[in-house]
């Protein structure tokens, strides 16, 4: 085992830093982490949006990245390193579900970066969902913000559908570009599609390198091909609910993932999805990772809400080496 953290209890790992809106909903509710800054994961804010879990929760917390305020971002980043050279395995739960606007927003990534380079801000938000890089409103005068530092792989379980897209400057450089093109416009290209993006530092790279969508055309719909729905239904969370309530609610909202890179000289990157449909684990992308891989790597996990809002939670995550 490379790294273990339920997020169920009042405290986590130190290793984990959170970023603007992440908190344990397991601690005791309190002020509002502070935006756009790093922090110790704690309590949630006092004065939650949507149907959150309950705060004060240990041992059935949750760590929630956003609630269903709007324009919320939120990370929690491992900035330690860990070995890769054995191939890696990460599992993890989550949950997108809860808007309060006509539509869900923006969704949650998975993210590694090269474990040579400190990991202590994200990349942009929105669509980029704390990975890419961005040009606000795919305007040319905007400034770019920065995708995250040394970024080698980014997951994006996008239930909006902007992160599909190379919109915004998304890809910025890159030779291999969306089918969706570069315009940004509504609406988004590609919503409950998983996508990959690569390698990138700054405002260059971050280039798509795989889609659940068999139209690889320029020309749209690009439908998902996922078996199932990234988004959950749960719509109210009962006033005063108890821990062990909520945790009875979510469980059928929940979707569990598994992120994994082979060792070798031609490692290969796959995701699967369980839907919680029976099934269990389903294949949604498998592809060539990019080379080299970083003899270590940090991670992440990031999501956002703008003027589309979504409670994002993330529970249980395992790092494994695998050994193909």
């Amino acid at each position: 085992m490379l790294a273990e953290e339920s997020f169920t209890r009042a405290t986590a790992d130190s290793r984990f830093v959170g970023y603007g809106s992440a908190c344990l909903t397991g601690a005791r509710r309190g002020n509002p982490p502070a935006e756009a800054a790093n922090h110790p994961l704690g309590g949630c804010r006092r004065d939650p949006v949507g149907p959150v879990p309950p705060g004060g929760a240990a041992p059935r917390g949750y760590l929630q990245l956003t609630d269903a305020h709007v324009e919320q971002t939120g990370a929690v980043m491992f900035d330690s390193p860990i070995p890769a050279k054995d191939g890696l395995e990460v599992t993890f739960e989550q949950w997108q579900y809860g808007n309060t606007t006509r539509g869900p927003a923006d969704g949650i990534s998975f993210f590694l970066t090269d474990g040579a380079r400190r990991l202590a801000t994200p990349g942009a938000f929105g669509g980029s969902l704390g990975y890419a890089q961005k040009q606000p409103g795919g305007s040319p005068d905007a400034q770019f913000v920065p995708g995250v530092d040394g970024g080698y792989l980014g997951i994006g379980l996008d239930v909006l559908g902007e992160y599909f897209g190379d919109g915004e400057g998304r890809g910025n450089g890159c030779d291999r570009r969306s089918p969706a093109g570069t315009a940004f416009r509504p609406p988004a290209p590609g919503p409950n599609i998983v996508t990959a993006r690569g390698p990138g530092n700054g405002t260059t790279g971050y280039c798509l390198l795989a889609a659940s969508t068999e139209n690889s055309t320029r020309n749209g719909p690009w439908r998902s091909s996922l078996p199932g729905r990234l988004h959950g239904d749960l719509k109210k969370m009962p006033a005063n609910a108890t821990p062990e309530r909520a945790e009875k609610l979510l469980e059928p909202v929940k979707r569990i993932v598994r992120v994994a890179i082979s060792r070798g000289r031609n490692p290969v990157a796959t995701v699967d999805i369980d839907f919680r449909n029976g099934d269990g684990f389903k294949r949604v992308l498998r592809f060539a990772a990019p080379k080299p891989v970083p003899s270590t790597v940090k991670f992440g996990f990031a999501a956002s809400t703008g003027p589309l809002t979504d409670v994002q939670l993330i529970r249980r995550v395992v790092v494994r080496s695998q050994d193909r």
